[in-house]
């Protein structure tokens, strides 16, 4: 992998979990090229389309805010050159409340993105989740 790759992509996930953190769902969405496919982790996939992604992270960022979440820590664990246009990137998301004396992680998560290069740029191409809506239940119920 090329160090320059692997750099913007570092780059392309810091500012989208800023975005995250910043709760705008609009701008999440220009980090994608649509339509784009998710893997859900039960094994079904379905194509989106940019307004209804923008829907569901607009009911995701609901509940990071019914849960409290006030910062976003994400890090690229791996990343697999797929060919020279395209990547695998798992990201360990950690959602944290700090509104207390100190930080309180609310949950963890892996989610992997195929990343594309598209006229010089880069976009998220698809999503595939592994373990967050299992990790978002159970914060749900615990909280």
């Amino acid at each position: 992998m090329h160090k320059a790759r692997l750099e913007d992509i570092n780059k392309l996930f810091l500012e989208y979990r800023r975005l995250f953190e910043a709760r705008d769902a609009e701008q999440i969405a220009a980090f994608y090229r649509f339509p784009i496919h998710y893997y859900f982790s039960d094994g079904k996939k379905s194509e989106l389309s940019r307004e209804y992604f923008i829907g569901r992270v607009k009911k995701l960022l609901k509940l990071y805010e019914r849960l409290g979440v006030s910062q976003i820590v994400g890090a690229v664990t791996d990343v697999i050159e797929l060919n020279e246009n395209a990547s695998l990137a798992t990201l360990n998301w950690v959602l944290l409340d700090t509104s207390g004396d100190k930080p309180r992680q609310i949950y963890s998560a892996f989610t992997r993105y195929l990343v594309s290069e598209f006229a010089g740029e880069l976009k998220i191409d698809g999503l595939i989740g592994v373990n967050e809506t299992a990790q978002l239940r159970n914060a749900l119920r615990a909280g």
